[in-house]
């Protein structure tokens, strides 16, 4: 009877330490599901206002270093490009296709430089000697998004100057490596140019977060109701 009582009381003991646990990580797996439903409101809301500065028209640029236009910001800006000091971000593919999104330095007519992603070239047209049907010698006028520099994700490379790699803009970096000056602090993603049939092509540098978190909540509350569900067979099994 010793034995039977203190084994029914170790029995009884495991099954509650299990239930607790169990219940601990359910809460833990609604919570997390919860909060991705949290995230992906407050994505939505960046997504909203950012496709909301998109519609607007086009702000002119006519002080380069004086303007501070706000990030996916549209605006327009007149000058000449300096193709011998273009550099390239990248490998960034399009379609399937290997290839490098080209950063060209605008002057404008006050003298003042800034950068402009004119947009992508696929591996085979790097050169810009094989791209000089979409070079414009006279003044142009840009229309794109003024976007800033930000710090790097945890995932991402790191620029290299001395190599010559670029993963993303940076505008003081890149007019050090191209010893040029008076370089404006932002850049413009160009969304098309004019009288340009070929390459670059514009606009795809504009891109929005990314906004899986409805995924994620999914997964999350996916993983609870599996452990509803396991703790019912097993619970169901232990009766037997």
């Amino acid at each position: 009877m010793t034995n039977e009582a203190s084994t029914s009381s170790e029995s009884t003991s495991s099954r509650v330490i299990l239930a607790v646990l169990a219940l601990g990580v359910f809460c833990i797996l609604i919570g997390m599901g919860t909060w991705q439903l949290q995230r992906l409101a407050w994505k939505e809301d960046i997504i909203a206002q950012r496709l909301a500065k998109l519609s607007l028209p086009p702000v002119q640029i006519l002080k380069p270093s004086h303007s501070n236009p706000e990030s996916y910001r549209r605006v327009t800006i007149d000058g000449r490009f300096m193709y011998e000091k273009e550099l390239f971000v990248g490998p960034k593919p399009f379609r399937g296709r290997p290839g490098w999104h080209v950063v060209t330095p605008l002057k404008h007519s006050s003298g003042e430089l800034i950068l402009v992603d004119r947009g992508w070239v696929p591996q085979e047209l790097k050169s810009a000697a094989k791209r000089k049907k979409g070079h414009q010698t006279d003044f142009v006028s840009v229309v794109g998004v003024a976007s800033w520099p930000r710090k790097s994700g945890y995932f991402e490379h790191e620029n290299d100057p001395r190599k010559g790699q670029w993963f993303r803009v940076d505008p003081k970096a890149m007019a050090a490596q191209m010893r040029i000056e008076k370089v404006t602090p932002y850049w413009i993603i160009s969304e098309s140019l004019p009288k340009n049939k070929g390459y670059p092509i514009g606009g795809g540098g504009i891109k929005m977060p990314a906004n899986n978190h409805f995924q994620y909540a999914l997964t999350w509350y996916g993983m609870a109701l599996g452990l509803v569900v396991l703790s019912i067979v097993y619970w169901r099994q232990r009766r037997r």
